[in-house]
């Protein structure tokens, strides 16, 4: 325990420079954590020697479980107390994705304390430094994948700087995607990728042939239409080149256009063949488009984007998502009250009614 909580003690100021509150914090957490497991352990029937090597599996099997739940656990309740979220979110978030990594690199302890039972501090070097090449070379492609999404978010920044109508949209949608994405009570991972996904999801516009489209005031052309659908592609290759945007977050920017029925973008994936997060997305993007200004429109109040939503369910939009919108507190939450009372509150003319109000024209 002492062992432990000087380490932790040491790095969290000297190396990590963190916050007073978080040093004595996990200073404590893992001397508890280092505790309780030595104890278990020792109940168990599992020994401890600095001479000769002992091992029994239950004993040490034990001592990990512990240790794991009380560290990964009073992080995830330090986590939902000081930020909202329910605890459930933050465990999966702080210890779930790690459950097999951890366990696995627990048996490590088991070669490290064979080593240097039979070669003392000879053996800990022959162990620690390949480690610390390892956990080097992790840091450095974490670094540059960080690196490469940074700069994906500043071409997004980019792309909505050529429209002053679109302004922080991408950044509107991945919180009204990540609050609809929570209501349905998804697991942390997923959350995480339908933030990124929704904040990324027209990242492609960036590409100067969509330029001269996203500032045009008329009514698109059939080919200038076609030019714009194609963003979901442009969007989903340029996210591709990040590794860990690969896989289900390319797949939901890419899907992010597919009507429930079938008639959307461009694969015409219909019901459940379209990702939940793409369908999440299309219903965040519409309501962001709907209760802001656009040049041939004023916004429109959350009560009527919400009935368009209704009026289109199970044509455009998943009738099950649009339904949870329907009463979800968090969106009411995310929709400023300023945003709320400025917005038309009543029905657009009827010659706007020709095509759903907030697609007029169609920059999507």
């Amino acid at each position: 325990m002492v062992i432990s909580g000087v380490t932790a003690c040491f790095v969290d100021t000297f190396v990590r420079r963190k916050p007073a509150i978080r040093i004595w914090f996990n200073t404590a957490q893992y001397m508890l954590a280092a505790g309780l497991g030595g104890l278990i352990y020792a109940r168990l029937g599992g020994s401890a020697s600095l001479e000769e090597f002992s091992f029994t599996l239950i004993p040490f099997v034990s001592l990990v479980a512990v240790f794991y739940i009380v560290n990964h656990g009073s992080v995830a309740l330090a986590v939902a107390f000081s930020s909202g979220v329910s605890v459930r979110e933050a465990w999966d978030r702080i210890g779930s994705g790690s459950l097999v990594t951890d366990l696995l690199s627990s048996t490590l302890a088991v070669l490290l304390a064979v080593l240097y039972v039979k070669m003392q501090f000879i053996g800990l070097a022959i162990l620690v430094f390949p480690l610390f090449l390892v956990r080097q070379l992790y840091q450095m492609n974490l670094q540059l994948q960080e690196e490469l999404e940074e700069k994906l978010e500043l071409m997004v920044k980019a792309m909505e700087a050529r429209d002053p109508y679109t302004s922080g949209h991408s950044r509107r949608v991945s919180e009204y995607a990540t609050a609809i994405a929570r209501e349905l009570r998804l697991p942390a991972t997923d959350l995480d990728g339908i933030k990124r996904a929704a904040l990324l999801h027209d990242v492609g516009k960036i590409y100067e042939e969509f330029a001269p489209l996203l500032r045009k005031e008329g009514k698109l052309t059939a080919e200038e239409r076609m030019t714009m659908q194609s963003h979901v592609l442009r969007s989903a290759q340029l996210v591709a080149t990040a590794a860990r945007l690969r896989g289900p977050v390319e797949a939901m920017i890419r899907h992010h256009h597919e009507n429930f029925d079938g008639t959307g973008y461009p694969d015409g994936l219909s019901g459940k063949q379209i990702p939940v997060g793409a369908r999440i997305i299309m219903i965040a993007d519409t309501i962001d488009a709907m209760t802001t200004d656009r040049p041939y429109r004023k916004a429109l109040s959350l009560a009527r984007a919400i009935e368009e939503l209704e009026k289109y369910a199970g044509n455009q939009f998943d009738p099950v998502l649009v339904k949870l919108v329907a009463h979800s507190p968090g969106i009411r939450r995310l929709l400023a009250p300023e945003r709320l009372a400025a917005a038309e509150p009543h029905p657009v003319p009827v010659s706007a009614k020709l095509r759903p109000a907030w697609a007029q024209p169609s920059r999507r």
